[in-house]
């Protein structure tokens, strides 16, 4: 009777977790119904429509001389030019201010460099170089994408159209990892990442979906700038070491504005990956922290149930070899992430590649989030850039 017992509530706990992934599958694509429907608005819309709204793209940028320059030759080739363009060099040490300098000489009219000179040792630095340069900017949709990346052409004009709702007061973007154009040959590492990323949307885009949103990407992120100032702005933002996510946060619990989250390819930022398994840990752990011990309540207890029920399950799935059941929780885990992947690979028009791998993927997934969610509970050391974070 007792091991009947227990075998139900492996059962149960294993459906339970397939259930949140299943609703949340179903936020997905509500989000993405939404997505299409702005998309079909768009079509037969005269070209003066919407022009009242003016663009700003925020970039802020510490010592990214190496990537820098991809980002601004895709600004460049944007399908519209009617934006402005503020990049913040954040107390750059290398070649990233004269590239700024260059690229501002370059476009007078559209351009403006702001510089951080001092080094304060409280606070979010991300967080304090987009406040300085929210500060800087005029248009009424501020654009925000970071130094490492790369944009598609479409990406302002594509950006900007949910805002053609009045109510729309913010926007967020799939991100998927550059494969190719990086000067070198494809790693697993960076394929894993591009899995990584798209996967981790779907939570995201799910979220909106329902009405709940609690995280984006900060470097493929719209606002309105009425919604931003509702919110508090970046200086009124909890901290977080996830300051995008908490922006979203702030901006939902105004009750003011809707928020969106689109993943069609005019809106797919591609930044660099990062540059090994190391540095990939280091950026996890960050995302993990913010999600895990975020200000907001909704974000710590959906984020935390995932993570702690994988966390959970990976643990314990060796000891299935001494007593089944045991391999409930994972074999749950293991389809709730396979039925995302499928989701983000059906909704994202990913390639062969992507479905060859998926499985694999997955699985190293479970056993990567574990680990890092063990990083994050004994709180290692965060950075970001060179700089320690709070925790």
């Amino acid at each position: 009777m007792c091991e009947v017992s227990f075998l139900l509530v492996f059962i149960i706990l294993a459906g339970a977790i397939v259930a949140v992934h299943l609703v949340t599958v179903f936020g997905a694509f509500v989000s993405f119904a939404r997505e299409r429907q702005t998309a079909r608005a768009r079509v037969g819309t005269p070209a003066d429509a919407g022009e009242r709204l003016r663009v700003s793209v925020l970039v802020p940028a510490r010592d990214e001389e190496t990537n820098l320059p991809r980002l601004l030759e895709s600004l460049e080739t944007q399908g519209r030019s009617d934006f402005e363009i503020v990049i913040v060099n954040d107390r750059s040490a290398d070649g990233t201010p004269r590239i700024i300098e260059d690229f501002a000489t370059r476009h007078p009219d559209r351009v403006r460099a702001v510089t951080l000179a001092d080094d304060p040792q409280e606070g979010n630095p991300k967080q304090r170089a987009l406040a300085a340069g929210v500060n800087e900017t005029t248009g009424d949709i501020i654009l925000m994408t970071d130094a490492d990346c790369a944009v598609p052409p479409g990406w302002v004009e594509t950006m900007s159209a949910p805002f053609r709702d009045s109510a729309v007061g913010l926007v967020f973007g799939a991100v998927i990892p550059a494969t190719t154009g990086l000067g070198r040959r494809m790693r697993a590492i960076d394929r894993f990442q591009s899995f990584d990323q798209i996967f981790r949307f779907q939570y995201t885009a799910g979220a909106s979906g329902l009405g709940v949103p609690s995280g984006g990407f900060g470097n493929n992120i719209a606002v309105r700038r009425a919604a931003l100032d509702d919110a508090g702005g970046f200086e009124g933002l909890e901290y977080s070491t996830t300051e995008d996510a908490q922006l979203i946060c702030q901006v939902r619990d105004t009750g003011l504005w809707r928020i969106r989250a689109i993943r069609g390819e005019g809106a797919r930022v591609a930044p660099a990956p990062e540059a090994d398994m190391a540095s990939l840990v280091r950026q996890s752990i960050r995302w993990n922290t913010g999600g895990l011990f975020a200000p907001d309540r909704t974000t710590r207890l959906s984020y935390g149930v995932v993570m702690l029920y994988l966390f959970a399950s990976v643990l314990l799935a060796p000891t299935a070899l001494f007593y089944p059941p045991l391999a409930l929780p994972a074999l749950g885990s293991f389809t709730s992430m396979l039925l995302l992947g499928i989701v983000a690979g059906l909704l994202g028009g990913r390639n062969a590649v992507y479905w060859l791998l998926l499985i694999p993927h997955v699985l190293f997934a479970m056993v990567f989030y574990t680990y890092v969610t063990i990083l994050t509970l004994a709180h290692v050391p965060l950075s970001w850039k060179g700089r320690a974070l709070r925790g």
